[in-house]
């Protein structure tokens, strides 16, 4: 039995479920799908490495209900849902993020020196945004209620970086126990961090060690985070204090996962790239 079969059975020992397995899948038209973001547990919206960002339902034969182009004609660095059902998107080389609002784009917001990268909503409906400066030498998370600011996070108590300089992406997602769960690409790392932006836990992927590369990532309704990590080609699942519970991966029929989504039946959804498929995973 190799490491990756231990794994994931360890989840189903742990969490007293059965291992992970496909209930469904969409054989999307996207050219290599990267993100995705679910609206409700039927419909969910998937761009990939072009400026077309598409909706799929599971309902009537997995089928497209809307689709669209970014307004820059570049491809979206992450995708939300508003707490109106809207598909938001970061565009991070024209500094906006936009929404998709019945057959028009819109701005939602607009950085003058910072760059959008993840971006999520949380349960009380605002919006939470990963940012790098023009020269990628600073990182920072703002929490934006509508337009005004309520928050930044930085630096640390001692005025230390609490993100790694570089070009790659900060995902970020709440937790339902308001814990702020974010992907520093750059770092290969995942924080764990309380509402006030204080760091409970760091994970660097366990004994993947050296090659474990974090992407995007997802929360549940048990506050369990679920990350896609390319570097090993599974998907990390972590209790709500970073602790490892267990992974996903070939087992369940599911591999090249890049984005990751969960519904409101606590289901993920993940992009396969090299396939082109969306793959709904039951794993509680």
């Amino acid at each position: 039995m190799g490491s990756t079969d231990y794994h994931e059975r360890r989840i189903a020992t742990k969490d007293r479920v059965e291992r992970p397995f496909v209930v469904a899948e969409i054989q999307t038209g996207a050219d290599v799908p990267r993100r995705l973001a679910c609206q409700g547990s039927s419909i969910v919206w998937v761009s990939g490495i072009d400026d077309v960002i598409e909706a799929w339902s599971l309902r009537d034969g997995s089928c497209i209900t809307d689709i669209f182009k970014t307004r820059s004609a570049r491809r979206p660095t992450d995708l939300a849902v508003n707490p109106k059902g809207r598909v938001v998107y970061s565009d991070h080389y024209k500094r906006k993020i936009l929404k998709w609002v019945k057959g028009r784009i819109k701005v939602v917001l607009r950085f003058k020196k910072w760059r959008p990268s993840g971006i999520c909503y949380t349960s009380g409906g605002e919006l939470i945004v990963g940012l790098s400066n023009r020269e990628y030498s600073q990182k920072k998370i703002r929490r934006y209620r509508g337009r005004s600011l309520r928050q930044e996070i930085q630096y640390d108590e001692e005025g230390r970086s609490l993100f790694t300089p570089g070009d790659l992406a900060l995902f970020v997602e709440e937790n339902k126990n308001s814990d702020l769960c974010v992907s520093d690409c750059q770092a290969r790392i995942v924080l764990v961090m309380d509402r006030c932006g204080g760091v409970r836990t760091r994970y660097g992927g366990g004994h993947v060690g050296d090659k474990f590369n974090p992407g995007c990532l997802a929360t549940d309704s048990s506050c369990r985070v679920l990350v896609t990590d390319t570097g090993n080609d599974l998907i990390h699942i972590l209790d709500q204090n970073g602790q490892l519970l267990g992974f996903i991966g070939g087992l369940a029929g599911v591999t090249g996962c890049v984005g990751i989504a969960v519904d409101r039946e606590n289901r993920a959804w993940v992009t396969e790239c090299h396939t082109a498929k969306i793959k709904v995973i039951q794993y509680t």
